[in-house]
């Protein structure tokens, strides 16, 4: 069995419907459990409540059912913490099982409701209290909320649009910059040493030969992306009617590339 800390907290009853009639417990076990992230993790601590509330009963460890405790999406389950009884490996009726655990719940400032559908327990956790914890922690930890040092002495090249100079700059580009902003923030977020790039050098085969043939230095100064997206649409024209200028426009290219 893993050792166990007992939390002390101020009591805290949410004012929520048909909840002023449980009995509450004032303190819950919280067990020590490896790969659970009380810190951080806000809502560890109520899944280890869970796990600690039911593993004698099915004979388990509060890890091995910690490991299996789902927080799900779905809007009808939003605020609870579900238990597959089936998952826990253990002999006798699923149903039956989840069924006899209910009646013997007992609420407290973590768990204060629980209910049986099927071969699942559904844990209603205090949402005031998990409110009221995390805010206290954002508000103490201010900019370092949310980040870590799991990836400190790591280092990301993160590789941003990188649009084609002669193109005007379109949503496409837009996107993918957005994104790789995100996964650079992300991964700095957690300790990662991240950099940046976003290769301004796509010009385009065509362009090798184009500018040459439509260029013009005036108008590119005046309107430099107009200028040479005209160029492009040009060229590429000729390229349709004429392969050999697309055989023309590699042989330079390479050239440039050299």
């Amino acid at each position: 069995m893993a050792s166990t800390r007992l939390l002390s907290i101020n009591r805290y009853i949410p004012t929520l419907k048909g909840f002023r009639n449980f009995m509450m417990d004032s303190t819950a076990i919280i067990p020590e459990i490896k790969g659970a992230d009380y810190e951080n993790n806000k809502l560890d601590p109520f899944r280890g409540v869970v796990a600690s509330m039911v593993a004698d009963f099915f004979g388990k460890t509060p890890e091995q059912v910690f490991g299996i405790l789902e927080v799900p999406r779905s809007p009808e389950l939003v605020g609870y913490i579900t238990l597959a009884v089936p998952r826990l490996r253990v002999q006798g009726n699923p149903v039956q099982l989840a069924q006899q655990w209910v009646e013997k719940f007992v609420p407290n400032e973590y768990i204060i409701d629980v209910s049986q559908a099927s071969h699942y327990l559904n844990f209603k956790y205090n949402h005031p209290l998990l409110t009221k914890t995390l805010l206290k922690h954002i508000y103490e930890k201010k900019d370092t909320y949310g980040t870590n040092q799991s990836g400190a002495g790591k280092t990301c090249l993160i590789d941003f649009s990188s649009p084609n100079m002669a193109k005007p700059f379109h949503a496409g580009h837009l996107r993918s910059t957005i994104i790789g902003n995100f996964v650079r923030n992300v991964h700095a977020a957690n300790g990662w040493k991240t950099i940046g790039m976003n290769y301004l050098g796509d010009w385009g085969k065509q362009y090798a030969i184009g500018f040459e043939k439509y260029g013009s230095e005036e108008e590119l100064l005046k309107h430099p992306i107009k200028h040479l997206y005209d160029v492009y649409v040009k060229i590429n024209a000729d390229i349709d009617k004429d392969s050999n200028v697309d055989d023309q426009a590699r042989a330079y290219f390479k050239k440039m590339e050299t």
